[in-house]
């Protein structure tokens, strides 16, 4: 009779085990998932999709996205891309930007530019007139009419490069 009650009780004990075993499984699957670190500097995954960084914050000029070869600049500095408008919030006419590479791209909404400006930069300008686009190049160091600038219909800049 020993022999009986003691495999009852293992019996029992193992059965007991896988019951209580395969709940707290059940339980662990169940469970919400861990809270992400409180610690603030731990950065995202950074995705870059080229839009210009604080533009949202900038009035005179509706800025896009661009690769960072050209840079909205304060035109009391030296510039080396001028902008002439008569656009509303540019007090002086113009909008200036620094190309400090040698390559740059920056995708604008300018209304009402009369003319393009460069110092030190080869730049072609991208130009929408009355549904139309065309483009003009602007050499290095030169000054060049578009739009009202040459007679013609309002022009808004819609694409800056720089090309030499």
């Amino acid at each position: 009779m020993k022999h009986r009650i003691r495999g009852w009780t293992a019996a029992l004990a193992a059965t007991a085990a896988g019951v209580f075993g395969l709940s707290a499984l059940a339980a662990a699957d169940t469970a919400p998932p861990p809270a992400p670190p409180a610690d603030a500097s731990v950065a995202p995954p950074a995705v870059e999709d080229f839009s210009y960084p604080g533009a949202s914050g900038i009035s005179n000029v509706k800025l896009l996205r661009g690769d960072g070869g050209i840079m909205l600049a304060d035109c009391s500095t030296p510039t080396q891309i001028q902008l002439w408008t008569r656009a509303p919030g540019n007090t002086d006419n113009k909008i200036c930007f620094t190309a400090p590479a040698v390559t740059g791209y920056l995708a604008l909404e300018l209304p009402d530019v009369f003319a393009a400006q460069t110092a030190g930069r080869a730049v072609r300008v991208g130009l929408t007139a009355a549904g139309a686009s065309q483009s003009t190049d602007v050499p290095k160091d030169g000054f060049t009419g578009v739009g009202e600038g040459l007679g013609q219909a309002p022009t808004t800049v819609v694409e800056l490069r720089v090309t030499g």
